[in-house]
């Protein structure tokens, strides 16, 4: 599903002036929504379209743009705001192209699993709290961004930027061993990765493939 669609189908959305919303969100947003806006949106966005409560998606969740072309796909972009928890019972896909649209979280967020892709934004201002794997496949216009802790059971790259994650405000940790390392980036994927989901130099995981097995429901790492 693209991103507006499914943002309109939460129900009400409130279309809030940016400048109060910059006011309201500065502090789910690295360097603050006018930074967002000016960066993302040339600083042309005049409103942020709010959804006022709690998200909750039993299954898999699989959104944003579906083809690479620098387009607003299905209506609004922009940034996006949940003001409350986010809840995905699955697997959440958060794909985007030229940057046309930014989620913001203002609570907690909680997944099965997390693969985020290209020029995605994904800011939250709780916690992000990952049974499985958080993959990133995100290039160097995309950004994950979360003001509270985060917790998985492993963190790896799998997209175009092969460099140590460095998107959060604290290191990532396992939920069940604060000391446990979990950043598996700069780690030899060939000896991490099972070798189907390995890409074609044999050295890196494949997107493509990483997301197929996280959407079975199958494994990705050796161990």
């Amino acid at each position: 599903m693209t991103f507006a669609p499914w943002f309109a189908a939460l129900g009400t959305i409130d279309r809030v002036p940016f400048a109060e919303a910059a006011d309201l969100y500065a502090g789910c947003a690295p360097d603050g929504l006018d930074d967002t806006n000016s960066d993302c949106f040339g600083g042309d966005l005049e409103e942020v379209l709010v959804h006022r409560g709690a998200v909750h998606h039993t299954g898999d969740l699989v959104i944003g743009s579906d083809t690479h072309q620098p387009v607003c796909h299905g209506g609004d972009c922009g940034v996006h705001v949940v003001d409350g928890d986010l809840t995905v019972e699955g697997t959440l896909v958060f794909t985007e192209w030229d940057q046309a649209n930014v989620l913001v979280v203002t609570g907690d967020v909680r997944l099965r699993g997390l693969l985020i892709e290209d020029e995605a934004h994904l800011y939250i201002g709780g916690a992000l709290r990952i049974e499985g794997l958080l993959v990133s496949g995100l290039s160097h216009g995309g950004m994950l961004a979360v003001a509270g802790d985060t917790t998985a059971s492993a963190c790896l790259c799998a997209g175009p930027v092969h460099e140590p994650m460095v998107l959060f405000g604290n290191p990532p940790t396992h939920p069940d061993d604060p000391d446990r390392p979990v950043d598996l980036t700069g780690v030899d994927q060939a000896g991490l990765v099972l070798p189907g989901l390995l890409d074609e130099s044999g050295h890196w995981a494949d997107r493509v493939k990483v997301r197929a097995a996280l959407l079975a429901g199958r494994p990705v790492l050796r161990r």
